[in-house]
């Protein structure tokens, strides 16, 4: 089989005015007994630890699937797009979706599946919120993509709250919220709408790698995924922003993903929110950020659930 990842992150400024009590005592408790309870659970401390009590009272709010919350109703909207364009004979959708895992996650998880190197900047302390040396919170939701898969999934989607050590500023906060697609297809599957298709083939034997496929892939196989990937997401910018958007594609490096693209779409509006002064490449990773336009995020992040309900519709 083939895997194909789709990769979205919405983001947001937040800035919560409120820290909950049990923050404090749990941090304090941390500190006293070399432990930390967090989401009800208790956690041994050790010197990697570094997550902080703002942090952890984002713990367990679950915006993106609370009712009429504005991380909800873009999370609904690229699930709805996903059961359009990808459902089974009988028009069932294929992808399932998996919207409250925790967020506490293993090294393992994090980094190991995913072949992040030992000595990757992404796992030092400056970057990630330990919890101890072998646990985190997690910095993606791609951190349950091996897990998932082992389970004998082939479609789904992962939404959920992410943690990372960014400094604050219009655009960047230490939690915000991604979603992943995964996609592995079959030999069927990946040349469903190609003729004469006895030749072709997934897998080729000490292949080489290059700037368009890995080695253990055959060219054509990684072009026809490469085509869906590409169209599967530029319809949902389309879906999101209008028919009119415009976009480019970034090649990009992961580790775990070669090759690697990022997609970005051109947004027009200034910070008085007027359209005809001024544009900028946005990543699609940031399509939260662009697609709700209040310009107090803090009322979003609030749970003001008058607030949520006026904007249902």
């Amino acid at each position: 089989m083939i895997r194909q990842c789709y990769r979205m992150h919405i983001n947001f400024r937040h800035v919560t005015r409120i820290l909950l009590n049990r923050t404090f005592s749990s941090a304090m408790q941390a500190e006293a007994s070399k432990e930390i309870i967090l989401l009800g659970h208790k956690y041994p401390t050790d010197e990697w630890t570094n997550v902080t009590p703002r942090v952890i009272s984002k713990l367990g709010r679950n915006l993106h699937i609370l009712l009429y919350h504005p991380l909800s109703l873009i999370r609904q909207r690229i699930v709805n797009y996903f059961y359009l364009q990808f459902h089974n004979r009988i028009g069932n959708p294929i992808f399932s979706v998996y919207d409250n895992l925790s967020p506490i996650v293993t090294v393992e998880q994090n980094f190991d599946s995913l072949l992040v190197p030992k000595n990757h900047p992404s796992r030092n302390k400056t970057d990630c919120y330990y919890i101890n040396r072998d646990t985190l919170l997690r910095a993606h939701m791609t951190a349950h993509q091996t897990e998932l898969i082992s389970m004998g999934l082939n479609n789904f989607l992962v939404v959920g709250d992410v943690y990372r050590r960014d400094e604050i500023d219009s655009t960047h906060y230490p939690a915000f919220h991604q979603v992943d697609a995964v996609r592995l297809c079959t030999k069927d599957e990946v040349f469903e709408n190609v003729k004469n298709t006895d030749e072709l083939k997934l897998f080729e034997h000490r292949g080489v790698e290059s700037n368009e496929k890995q080695g253990c892939h055959t060219l054509e196989s990684v072009k026809v995924m490469e085509h869906e990937l590409k169209n599967t997401l530029t319809g949902l910018a389309q879906t999101l922003f209008g028919s009119e958007v415009q976009y480019r594609w970034v090649e990009q490096y992961f580790p775990f993903t070669h090759p690697s693209w990022e997609l970005e779409v051109y947004y027009k509006e200034d910070r008085h929110g007027r359209t005809d002064r001024m544009g900028i490449w946005i990543r699609f990773r940031k399509i939260g950020y662009v697609f709700i336009r209040y310009p107090r995020y803090q009322i979003i992040l609030e749970q003001r659930y008058r607030f949520f309900g006026s904007i249902q519709n």
